[in-house]
């Protein structure tokens, strides 16, 4: 018997009425740059146990790491205790009864779990080197090459039982350009991925041109135009898009999408699938937080809304079915987020905008319980006339998300995965406010 089903058994042998734990364990190897340097090495193990008891309604839960089977029975203890204290939560219908699971492909690639620091530690190096080679005027003033195991294990008083090994690999690279005397903004550039596929030396190139593009800025004057949202942008956008068809936001009544299942919200360019179930996606399993399957399903198609993403407990306060997107036994999440591309090139994007900013970096706002936009575009090149002229200082964007979901315009046909696990085209949003700083 695994850790995790004594652990309910227990509880239930305290007297609670329903129980459910959940294990987790991460081993994790990483090098550091910071200042061109290689900084530092480390390696992380850390483990948590999390425990949910059910007595009546009163639901508690407790977390400990450092687990062994001692730690494991008090923090049961302790999450039983809690429980008689609490008030019975009314909305509680039941923990999820099993279902069958199907097996996610590309989640763990041994090369991953395999790779010695050794060779972590040389990626860094190259980081460091192809920036350098793209240009001199390029400093690596942070970065990081991080390689990890996460291994997951769950249980339940109603029989569920399952546990699944997950590989990532990451790699970050943040630049600065320096010439004449003149410091560019700060450049950003970062990938990951469950397999050994990041192309390294692709995140600095990359990391290190956003640099180079950022010096010799020109401010703008404030104006109403166009804006392409670059990749990273573009996933930000989409990920907090992702809590308002949050059943448990709706739920809670901090999302305005409450109630418009079935009308359009967006333009009819914009199509958006939650997919748990994605091979090899980075917010892909086999199963959720409850131990339920995940799975594949439409949110907004051609603009309109067509569902909220559920676990048990949302979907039956909700009157709809489970979508495989628990947390845990209460809350939500979404999965990986894809964005379905367009039919436009990024030069036919640009060609045809009359006046507008193209944006890699966003730092500011957006709240998806109103919707309000407020923040700095960073890496942003100014475009009149159909063309790239150069790039601007810092600017302000302003506006309402849900405003822009319906001025979208035009999506590329490129679209690529972002560690936010959003896969996401570029994104161009018309009758948008820059406002000079």
């Amino acid at each position: 018997m695994s850790l995790v089903e004594e652990v309910v058994k227990y509880a239930l042998k305290l007297g609670a009425t329903e129980a459910f734990a959940t294990y987790k364990n991460l081993r994790s190897s990483s090098a550091e740059i910071e200042s061109d340097e290689l900084s530092r090495t480390s390696f992380k193990v850390s483990d948590k146990l999390e425990v949910a008891v059910i007595v009546g309604k009163r639901i508690a839960t407790a977390a400990v790491s450092r687990v062994g089977r001692e730690e494991a029975f008090k923090c049961v203890e302790r999450a039983y205790r809690m429980a008689l204290a609490l008030r019975p939560n009314e909305h509680w219908s039941g923990l999820p009864e099993p279902k069958p699971l199907s097996r996610v492909e590309g989640l763990y690639d041994e090369r991953i779990a395999e790779l010695p620091v050794e060779e972590i530690v040389e990626m860094a190096k190259t980081v460091l080197s192809t920036a350098k080679e793209v240009s001199e005027k390029v400093s690596v003033m942070g970065g990081s090459v991080t390689c990890s195991v996460l291994s997951v294990e769950l249980a339940s008083s109603m029989g569920v039982y399952a546990s699944e090994k997950y590989t990532s690999m990451s790699v970050t690279a943040l630049t600065v350009a320096k010439e004449a005397g003149e410091v560019g903004s700060f450049a950003f550039e970062f990938d990951a991925s469950r397999r050994l596929d990041v192309d390294v030396e692709g995140v600095a190139r990359s990391a290190a041109r956003k640099a180079l593009d950022s010096l010799h800025l020109k401010p703008i004057q404030s104006f109403k135009g166009s804006l392409i949202m670059d990749y990273d942008f573009a996933a930000l956008f989409f990920a907090t898009l992702a809590y308002a068809y949050n059943g448990y936001m709706v739920w809670r009544g901090s999302s305005p999408l409450a109630g418009k299942i079935g009308e359009a919200i967006a333009s009819d360019k914009l199509t958006i699938v939650d997919d748990g179930a994605l091979p090899a996606g980075l917010g892909s399993s086999s199963f959720d937080g409850e131990g339920s399957p995940t799975m594949r399903k439409v949110v907004v198609e051609k603009g309109v809304l067509r569902t909220f993403l559920n676990n048990t407990f949302t979907a039956r306060l909700l009157n709809m079915e489970p979508t495989g997107n628990a947390a845990d036994i209460l809350t939500v999440t979404s999965t990986n987020t894809i964005v379905e591309p367009g039919d436009w090139s990024l030069d036919e994007l640009i060609g045809d905008v009359k006046r507008g900013l193209l944006v890699s970096r966003f730092s500011g706002l957006i709240r998806f319980q109103d919707g309000i936009v407020s923040g700095t575009a960073k890496q942003a090149f100014y475009i009149e006339d159909g063309e790239k002229k150069y790039p601007v200082r810092e600017c302000m964007i302003a506006g309402n998300m849900y405003e822009f979901l319906k001025n979208i315009s035009a999506l590329t046909k490129e679209a690529r995965r972002t560690p936010y696990r959003v896969i996401t085209p570029m994104v161009r949003i018309d009758n948008v406010a820059f406002i000079s700083k």
